[in-house]
């Protein structure tokens, strides 16, 4: 568990800080997100049919799933590679490792049948 929080705080720091940055970054005048051809402020009301805002929906919960399958990768990997001959914390990674490569196989076959119901549908 030491071992955890050892590579789990300076991780989550610089996320952190990247999250600050960033916000700092884009953080640009009202201009900067205007229409070039108009001059006007975007329309931020929701645009589209009810099955294409779901259908975004949708694929931004899929990829928010996969980014969770692929951390859990990233640490199943760690684990792994600091194991130092433990069979036990080995056999734990790859059951780790199993189960995150059929989440994203599940992940990556949901994004097709939604992709495919929503061009079916129109």
């Amino acid at each position: 568990m030491n071992t955890m929080k050892k590579f789990f705080a300076p991780v989550m720091a610089t996320f952190a800080g990247f999250a600050y940055f960033v916000n700092r970054a884009l953080a640009q005048g009202a201009a900067f997100f205007d229409n070039p051809q108009t001059g006007a402020a975007p329309n931020v009301a929701a645009q589209g049919t009810l099955g294409q805002n779901v259908t975004t929906i949708i694929n931004y919960f899929l990829g928010l799933l996969g980014l969770i399958a692929v951390g859990f990768l990233i640490y199943a990997g760690v684990l792994m590679v600091t194991a130092g001959g433990n069979e036990e914390q080995v056999g734990k990674a790859k059951k780790i490792i199993t189960y995150a490569v059929i989440g994203i196989v599940i992940i990556v076959l949901s994004y097709t049948i939604v992709t495919f119901v929503t061009s079916v549908l129109g």
